[in-house]
């Protein structure tokens, strides 16, 4: 498998399609994954959102993973990510997609897990050792490969603020008093973010140099 790889969750994947920003980002990777929980029950059928991930799935842009294909070996890591993230949280912090998502990065040694559900994301990262990237995190990743695109991914960052009411904007986004990060005070924050971490700097420099 590629090493500039990715499984996504379908918060993310609606988000970026409602921001018009998905082509631009998966443009950045060799090989998007989505579970087939995900295909199956989280994207509705009908809507723009399934309509455009099945064109990338018909493009090969995106591959659905399916349990039917895991190796033995595969099955197992699964079935242990998978028990591990049921026994020690509860529905309310992660849901059966995203538990269904991870045990698949898991299966897959996929080490990146790309969801907008930051209620989830550190209990994936502490049960199965799987770092969570976010939306605003995609956009920085895209602004340290090219600076250049800054206005581009601003009106991305915009689009994604819109998408929600007021009272529902991620608190990963607003400042202490509670106003909205600008896009380059946003950018800082994904900055240090990276750098504290290991696996996420190497990653990134890994996307830069791809």
């Amino acid at each position: 498998m590629a090493r500039n790889k990715a499984i996504f969750d379908a918060d993310i994947l609606i988000n970026l399609i409602k921001t018009n920003s998905i082509d631009y980002i998966l443009n950045h990777f060799e090989q998007i994954y989505i579970s087939d929980y995900v295909f199956e029950n989280e994207l509705i059928d009908g809507t723009a959102e399934k309509k455009k991930i099945k064109k990338l799935i018909n493009q090969k842009l995106i591959k659905v993973l399916y349990r039917s294909d895991l190796t033995p070996i595969q099955r197992k890591i699964y079935y242990e990510a998978y028990n591990t993230l049921e026994e020690h949280t509860y529905t309310e912090v992660i849901n059966e997609g995203e538990r269904i998502t991870a045990s698949y990065a898991s299966a897959h040694k996929v080490c990146y897990y790309m969801s907008d559900d930051n209620k989830a994301a550190p209990h994936i990262r502490t049960l199965t050792n799987i770092e969570v990237i976010n939306y605003c995190d995609l956009l920085y990743i895209s602004y340290r490969i090219n600076e250049d695109d800054a206005i581009i991914l601003n009106e991305f960052y915009n689009s994604y603020i819109s998408i929600f009411d007021e009272d529902k904007i991620p608190r990963t986004i607003k400042k202490r008093d509670k106003s909205i990060r600008t896009f380059p005070e946003m950018m800082a924050k994904c900055c240090l973010k990276f750098e504290k971490n290991q696996r996420l700097f190497e990653y990134l420099n890994l996307m830069i140099k791809k």
